[in-house]
């Protein structure tokens, strides 16, 4: 294969096949890689925004979504909190809950989705503000230093302390792997709370989100690469050449990751800019021989763990230094099949051992396979007995000295995101649309 296209997209995420079907149907020539890596990490993927669907016309490949049905803080000592994508059944649960925060939650949203909409783009990962339109009023400069500041004082102007504070940093944070006080954390607050960053699931028999994505792809003319991507480097004055295992080569113009975890996994280091120092993510898959009662009774939910408030920062702060934190915060949800996939973004890159810095062992990667299931088994009654099988996935930065990317230009890197289907295809456009 040694064609010439407009862009490669690389993933196989939900946010990459959506841009990458997306660019095609608008006339780009799309070819689409794969990385072999498990990075979309379990059934539910954020929402679909509706201009997305229209463009793709998802309703032809035997997509049906809903939406999950809520997500649920298990604290310690058997403690629960739940937050809903409906906001009477929000306040409801809450009202019996935490009538500060029931009372507290609808402005709250208000005040959230308004500082998402105030026309800038704020760096997600722990990185200052990355570009500012301009700012025309007191308020939007007000609303820029709220932003550009740490997430647990922002969320602490609503929220001071307690079980709904933590609830909300976790699902906030935690997915950046964030403690909440980097400046610029702040930042993914308000997109949590916009309506897009609300997570989906296939409908019940219906083809799973990945599979229907794989067939707008198709159906809209992305071609797929070769496998085994080795290197991309400038080609000429406007493109790229993008080399494979096996001696295929193609050009592109464009190089695009809408995900961080793809462009970890192909090798870009230029991930590591902006994002926390010295991490790394898990995602662990776990088989069960029967299906264990979801906590809460709720097998749609989106889960996370956490003992304490305070602990995302804790767990940010171990794995800035090298170590593995045994009370790690853990997301999970269950799949249709009644599996379990587990994930967390509180993993040191590398480890730390009498102040020399060491890569991974396998003793450690076990050590951390029990940690998760430790974890997990403290919330799921009767999970211990039915595991058979799991699978667990690292997620690292690459390094300067191992970039495959290093000498190709046009690489487009979009941050992590909660709405990140939506913000993927807004910025392939404007990728496009700036050619």
């Amino acid at each position: 294969m040694g064609a010439t296209f407009d862009l490669l997209v690389i993933g196989d995420d939900a946010p990459s096949l959506c841009a990458a079907a997306a660019a095609s149907a608008r006339g780009a020539s799309t070819i689409l890689a794969s990385t072999g890596a498990v990075t979309h990490g379990g059934p539910s993927v954020c929402d679909i925004p509706n201009f997305v669907w229209r463009r793709l016309e998802l309703q032809e490949f035997g997509l049906e979504t809903e939406p999950v049905s809520a997500r649920v803080t298990l604290l310690a000592d058997g403690d629960a909190i739940t937050t809903y994508c409906g906001l009477e059944d929000t306040v409801e649960a809450l009202r019996e809950r935490d009538a500060d925060g029931a009372a507290l939650w609808p402005e709250m949203i208000d005040d959230m989705r308004a500082l998402g909409e105030t026309g800038f783009d704020a760096g997600l990962n722990g990185g200052e503000p990355s570009a500012l339109s301009f700012v025309d009023n007191a308020r939007a400069l007000a609303d820029l230093g709220r932003i550009a500041g740490s997430g647990d004082e922002l969320i602490e102007d609503f929220v001071n302390g307690g079980p709904l504070n933590a609830h909300v940093n976790v699902h906030a944070l935690a997915p950046f792997g964030l403690g909440g006080m980097e400046a610029g954390s702040a930042a993914a607050l308000p997109e949590f709370f916009d309506e897009d960053a609300w997570r989906v699931r296939a409908k019940p028999g219906a083809r799973s989100i990945i599979g229907a994505l794989r067939k707008a792809c198709e159906r809209h003319g992305v071609e797929a690469a070769p496998p085994g991507l080795e290197r991309a480097i400038a080609d000429g004055a406007r493109h790229n050449a993008i080399l494979f295992k096996g001696g295929e080569k193609i050009r592109s113009r464009h190089i695009f990751f809408a995900c961080p975890d793809a462009a970890e996994a192909a090798g870009y280091s230029g991930v590591a800019r902006g994002a926390p120092a010295n991490s790394a993510r898990a995602v662990m898959r776990i088989k069960l021989r029967d299906r264990v009662d979801p906590p809460t009774g709720d097998v749609r939910a989106l889960f996370q763990i956490i003992d304490d408030g305070s602990e995302i920062k804790t767990a940010r702060n171990e794995a800035l230094a090298g170590r593995i934190f045994d009370r790690l915060p853990v997301e999970f949800e269950f799949t249709e099949k009644g599996d379990i996939f587990a994930r967390t973004t509180y993993i040191p890159a590398r480890l730390q051992e009498e102040g020399e810095w060491r890569d991974w062992t396998g003793q450690d990667r076990q050590l951390l396979s029990t940690i998760l299931i430790n974890r997990l088994s403290s919330r799921i009654d009767g999970l211990h007995d039915q595991i058979q099988k799991t699978d667990l996935k690292m997620i690292a930065c690459a390094s300067d000295d191992n970039d495959k990317f290093s000498d190709a230009r046009n690489v487009t890197l979009q941050p992590r995101r909660h709405n990140a289907i939506g913000a993927a295809v807004t910025l392939i456009d404007k990728v496009l649309d700036d050619e």
